[in-house]
């Protein structure tokens, strides 16, 4: 309903300020946050996701390096080594001599390669020996198996002088026997060897053969995939390695990169198009012989979240808003309608005529707002009296039934009956007796109200004890609780009347051996034990009786023990959910469910 005042139009009734508040309070806002909401997330996800790109090719970059760094200290450490430079200056007498050598230089060799398992061959070669005594082989290889001949070695001697550097090479640099192109499973590294004293004259030149999939792999713990490749390319823009290794190349894309590395070595973020597919692209240079690091990341994969919160957010923000204008005109008829009702209830008990409190006489808010709030005050006053009154007797109750057992003084009593027994020579009496101890012992348990469920499984397990004395092979105990519940606190002396019931209903004019079993688990929010006898059972009618005097309904003292009503009494303390459940069978069986609120134990 609105009302005109001059020129201003004013809704009163609940509906009418329910729609109104629902449009400025969730359309207008909705779509400022949907749209804010949206270009920050596109913004923030492209961004991180380029960003995570970078690091991953600087990670791999960094990796790399470091790889090489050490790959070049490892050649240092062989050229520089004594030994080496000494063999390799004087030429053997013989071939037994220049055999001798080889062993020694692979001895070497291995020592400082053996944790380089990218390593899989190594060749020096000596100028001067002639066609047989100038290779020094290490491993058996697939390339160095059948030697470059004394002519390649030589020219390849003579590069090396001219360049004065380490040099790598994509496949073999030793033509003679294979063709480099089939061999795209290693890399070759040469260093030009020279005498570490005197004038430093060149003696001849180390070449390492490595394992490409060894030597790069640690970039494999990036994950690359079809959607995040690495590339190492030369300066032609040829592949020299890629992960994954079955990655498509793009040689359009490798060149491209390879001519603008020359002029940019190092680029963090850039667009190109590989294979068809427009792909964040990000390289640097690796120190060895003008290779370059190529990450590609696919851009679908890069915008593939921030275009799903788009979706997802525009979803949202109309289902939204149907939802909350269908809410909104049920909500206003659903609170309306009660509230009327209630007006002239409250009107019609309170025996007086309706005085309406100083609120606008349409809104029915206003009517019941300052009676409503008067009776929850005086409500709220009169259930915390009845609150602390029941709690207050629930805990004088409480402590009633606990005080009932007492066993200060008969513990003493037995530790001296149980040093008495031990001094003359009563072993059995004894045991029976330290276990009538440790009964009353963790009766006691400090005071305490609760314990473990490890101790109050261990006093039951005590009380049997003594029982079994007493019932001679009459009785076996059996204890399978979860363990995962041993440290859990509950109310103590809540199996020993119990076990004591069975023991004495159950085993009461039996013969034969009884079995008594406790068991205990986690029942989702609560604990269930369960304490189970294969005695006399109980007959159909007094099993009714006594599910009756524990729920309450029948008043017969007699029908229960006191200890079943005392366990009962306590757990029901806890809640209505807590207390013991019988069930038997005249003749077979008897079990008695415990439900135990879970306390876990304070560290």
């Amino acid at each position: 309903m609105k009302i005109r005042r001059g020129n201003v139009w004013t809704i009163r009734t609940i509906r009418g300020k329910f729609l109104m508040l629902t449009l400025l309070l969730t359309v207008v806002p909705m779509f400022v946050l949907t749209f804010t909401f949206h270009r920050i997330a596109v913004h923030s996800l492209v961004g991180k996701a380029e960003e995570r790109a970078t690091q991953s090719r600087q990670m791999s970059e960094s990796f790399l390096n470091r790889t090489i760094a050490d790959l070049h200290d490892l050649t240092n450490a062989i050229l520089g080594n004594p030994e080496v430079q000494a063999i390799l200056q004087l030429r053997p007498k013989d071939d037994y001599e220049f055999l001798r050598n080889v062993d020694r230089v692979n001895k070497i060799i291995r020592a400082q390669t053996q944790t380089k398992s990218y390593i899989i061959s190594t060749l020096i070669y000596a100028p001067g020996g002639g066609e047989h005594q100038s290779f020094y082989q290490g491993n058996d290889s697939i390339r160095f198996g059948g030697l470059p001949t004394e002519l390649e070695a030589r020219i390849y001697y003579d590069q090396l002088r001219s360049d004065n550097r380490i040099m790598w090479h994509d496949g073999s640099p030793f033509h003679g026997t294979l063709d480099p192109s089939d061999d795209n499973e290693h890399l070759y590294v040469g260093k030009l060897l020279r005498q570490t004293e005197g004038n430093y004259e060149d003696i001849g030149f180390l070449m390492l053969e490595i394992e490409k999939v060894h030597f790069f792999s640690g970039i494999s713990v990036l994950n690359p995939n079809e959607k995040e490749q690495f590339w190492i390319v030369d300066s032609g823009g040829n592949p020299v390695y890629q992960m994954p290794e079955d990655a498509i190349a793009d040689h359009r894309a490798l060149r491209e990169v390879a001519v603008e590395a020359e002029a940019s070595p190092t680029k963090d973020k850039g667009w190109t198009s590989w294979n068809g597919k427009r792909t964040m692209v990000s390289y640097a240079p690796l120190a060895a012989n003008q290779w370059t690091l190529l990450h590609l990341a696919d851009g679908d994969a890069l915008f593939k979240d921030a275009n799903q919160i788009g979706r997802w957010t525009i979803e949202t923000f109309l289902v939204v808003l149907l939802i909350g204008w269908i809410v909104t005109y049920r909500m206003s008829d659903t609170i309306r309608r009660p509230l009327r009702r209630l007006r002239r209830l409250m009107s019609t008990t309170s025996g007086m005529a309706v005085v309406l409190p100083p609120f606008d006489p349409l809104d029915e808010v206003g009517q019941i707002g300052d009676r409503f709030e008067r009776m929850m005050q005086e409500n709220k006053e009169l259930n915390d009296r009845v609150y602390e009154a029941l709690l207050s007797r629930k805990e004088a109750e409480f402590r009633a039934l606990q005080a009932q057992i007492n066993p200060h003084f008969l513990y003493n009593t037995l530790e001296s009956l149980n040093g008495l027994a031990l001094a003359n020579g009563q072993n059995e009496m004894s045991e029976v007796i330290g276990a009538l101890g440790k009964f009353f012992r963790i009766a006691l348990s400090q005071g305490s109200e609760e314990i473990r469920v490890a101790n109050e499984a261990e006093h039951a397990g005590a009380y049997v004890r003594v029982q079994q004395f007493r019932f001679k092979d009459k009785l076996e105990w059996i204890s399978e609780i979860d363990e995962n519940i041993l440290h859990c606190r509950v109310p103590k002396l809540i199996f020993q009347p119990i076990v004591e019931n069975a023991i004495y209903h159950g085993a009461k004019r039996r013969k034969d051996i009884v079995y008594l079993m406790l068991t205990g688990v986690r029942e989702k929010e609560r604990l269930r034990f369960s304490i189970s006898d294969d005695g006399n059972g109980i007959s159909e009618q007094r099993l009714d009786a006594i599910r009756r005097t524990l729920d309450g309904q029948l008043e017969e003292v007699d029908a229960i023990g006191f200890g079943l009503r005392n366990v009962h009494e306590r757990l029901r303390h806890y809640g209505s959910e807590y207390g013991v459940q019988i069930a038997s069978e005249l003749g077979k069986y008897t079990t008695v469910t415990l439900y135990v609120p879970i306390h876990e134990e304070q560290s």
